[in-house]
């Protein structure tokens, strides 16, 4: 039996960028997530999504225990939840693989209420997948990094921002 799990780990094209400049050590989410957090433990895996142009483009091995730190990584946002991590598979965004790409093999897409119902499970960070669909994304993942396929990337949707909303909490 496996005991490895495999986490959603959601990043923009500029938080992405960001990680990569900083070292690609570390990962971070938001203070709101802290008790999920807690969960993840050394030897599991982050799926790592790039929203708004709808790819995954890598995998993330989690090295340490989470723990708390403002260190800045990112611009707009602190993460401070955070975990030490090694790089497993790592893509580019015009190498990434646009989830349509995986429907066939991923949950998510199975039974759907509606068209678009498989978008919820991709709406926070960190949330656990399951394992076929980890291994299944992984599986992707390297076959990609071992042979390439280019595929253009709008750079208004990489670039983009989601809004955020002021709370009395902060930014949310």
């Amino acid at each position: 039996m496996e005991s490895r799990t495999y986490w959603l780990d959601l990043f923009t094209g500029t938080t992405w960028q960001e990680f990569i400049d900083a070292g690609s050590e570390v990962s971070g989410f938001r203070e709101s997530r802290w008790k999920t957090v807690q969960r993840i433990k050394p030897g599991d895996y982050l799926l790592c999504y790039l929203t708004g142009v709808s790819r995954f483009i890598g995998v993330l091995e989690v090295t340490s225990k989470p723990y708390k730190d403002t260190t800045p990584i990112w611009g707009d946002y602190d993460f401070p939840c955070r975990m030490k991590v090694e790089t497993v598979v790592m893509l580019t965004p015009e190498t990434a693989i646009p989830i349509h790409d995986l429907r066939d093999e991923l949950s998510i897409f199975q039974n759907l209420t509606s068209p678009h119902a498989w978008t919820g499970r991709l709406r926070g960070s960190p949330s656990k997948w399951k394992v076929a669909d980890g291994k299944a994304i992984l599986q992707a993942l390297r076959e990609a990094e071992a042979n390439p396929v280019v595929r253009p990337v709008d750079p208004r949707k990489l670039a983009r921002r989601p809004r955020a909303l002021q709370a009395k909490i902060g930014a949310v």
